[in-house]
């Protein structure tokens, strides 16, 4: 094993990424990827971490556990499960946005359809009440959705499931949606 994942959780503030970065690079693991949000205050890092040398994934939990103690930062460690990606040409990339009323359920509504599909989620953002739209959540998917199944079965059941929730619903391909958000 020489990647990991790295999850880092706890009440967001400047310097998390400074301080997980510069344990990391102390010990000579190398970050491969990242990402990291703020969830109402709460910061969530993910890190893909190649391990120096020598080095175990279990001596790197005990080693962060103890230098972010302090930090009241937890810390979860897993094997990086290598194989065949999710992303290839079998795929196509696609952005579907939701705008309604909160309420239990909209996310599992949703997702549910593209999981019936084969639809991958590769992102997801659901933000609630913003200066648009002060009374509704956004919630946007980046899917990355089979070549093979029937779009437009897919984009009906998905518009047919968002009008019985009272969402307005958009789909379009990955490519499209970045340029005109570029405009």
């Amino acid at each position: 094993m020489d990647k990991i994942v790295v999850g880092i959780f706890g009440r967001d503030r400047p310097g998390i990424v400074c301080k997980v970065a510069s344990i990391l690079a102390e010990h000579n693991c190398n970050i491969e990827d990242i990402s990291q949000t703020v969830l109402q205050g709460e910061f969530c890092g993910m890190f893909v971490v190649s391990l120096g040398e020598g080095l175990t994934m279990e001596a790197l939990q005990n080693i962060l556990d103890k230098e972010l103690i302090s930090e009241r930062l937890k810390v979860f460690t897993k094997e990086l499960e290598l194989g065949e990606g999710l992303e290839s040409a079998e795929n196509e990339s696609f952005v579907v946005v939701s705008i309604g009323r909160d309420r239990v359920g909209l996310i599992a509504a949703i997702s549910c359809i593209m999981y019936e599909f084969g639809v991958n989620i590769s992102n997801l953002k659901f933000i609630n009440r913003t200066p648009a739209f002060p009374d509704k959540t956004l919630t946007i998917y980046e899917v990355d959705v089979p070549k093979d199944i029937k779009l437009s079965d897919f984009v009906s059941k998905l518009k047919k499931k968002a009008s019985e929730l009272d969402l307005d619903i958009s789909v379009q391909h990955k490519k499209i949606f970045e340029d005109i958000c570029r405009i």
